[in-house]
């Protein structure tokens, strides 16, 4: 339980580190590959004859990515750009590939939220080669090739590698679980170098306003809210929760990664603020259900 509530707090660390002291700035070359890592580490333990795939899936995914466009659509209609784009890179991401994990802390339905990690992730991937350049400005072919390439690298090669290395040796699918730490301090460096890529263009652009990040947690924290409630009122009595966590808690591994390379690094910050209020959350959750089953037990 103590382990649930210090992660979140604990992503303070590389983000006030790396916009304090942006040492890192020049290192974002890396982030491709340090989440293709962590994502490969994912798909090893993901088989897809496992998954059972439900129509509220697909209803999940149509609001992942109404979640995206439509806030971006409305701030750019009013000429909040900067804004506009970080709702975008926020709101379009899937579903966590932790999802699974919370839920199964929560009791709930482990198998729904993997199918909808797998819907999900496969459908936006599926989406943005096609709503990148709407966002950018940008609709050449070249650019379609581009965004295309850098899903694969990120997405599918790590997700083809491990098939390979699970068919050629099982015993890999353990590797997951004892790699925890070290997935946590890949993620826990790509939150350093973004807020110091964040810093530097802060200072090499004096004009945007740096009450902006105020104004994108704000924004970040709605989403955050909007999705898991979405996801509890549009599902099935049974799957309420599961749906709640399928929606709300984001994989924003890959769309921050795009945005970094596509747009800017404000733009990467949505995503960031997403993983500590999603965090946070879950944190309550799992406070409160314990609390729940405490009481109970001392019931007569």
């Amino acid at each position: 339980m103590l382990k649930s509530l210090i992660r979140p707090a604990m992503i303070f660390i590389p983000l006030t580190f790396g916009f304090f002291f942006p040492v890192a700035g020049g290192l974002t070359f890396l982030i491709r590959y340090f989440i293709a890592t962590m994502l490969y580490l994912v798909f090893l333990k993901l088989r897809l004859n496992d998954l059972p795939i439900r129509r509220t899936h697909f209803y999940l995914l149509g609001w992942n990515l109404a979640y995206g466009v439509l806030p971006y659509l409305i701030l750019n209609a009013l000429g909040m750009r900067q804004l506009a784009l970080a709702a975008f890179f926020t709101g379009i991401a899937p579903t966590a590939n932790a999802a699974p994990v919370i839920i199964n802390f929560l009791r709930g339905n482990v198998g729904f939220v993997v199918g909808g990690v797998l819907v999900t992730t496969a459908g936006v991937s599926l989406a943005l080669p096609l709503l990148l350049p709407m966002v950018t400005g940008n609709y050449s072919f070249a650019f379609v090739g581009k965004v295309a390439e850098s899903l694969f690298w990120v997405i599918v090669f790590p997700a083809l590698l491990a098939i390979a290395t699970r068919k050629w040796y099982p015993p890999s699918e353990k590797w997951p679980a004892k790699l925890q730490n070290f997935s946590f301090t890949l993620w826990s460096l790509c939150l350093l170098i973004v807020a110091s890529d964040t810093a530097l263009f802060l200072r090499r652009n004096p004009d945007t306003p740096h009450d902006i990040l105020w104004q994108i947690a704000g924004l970040s924290l709605g989403l955050c809210a909007l999705n898991f409630g979405t996801g509890y009122l549009v599902a099935p009595r049974k799957f309420r929760r599961e749906s709640s966590q399928t929606l709300g808690q984001k994989n924003t591994n890959f769309t921050l990664y795009l945005a970094l390379a596509f747009v800017n690094p404000l733009a990467a910050m949505g995503p960031i603020f997403y993983i500590l209020w999603h965090n946070s959350y879950n944190a309550l959750q799992m406070f409160l259900l314990e609390r729940h089953l405490k009481n109970r037990t001392k019931l007569p």
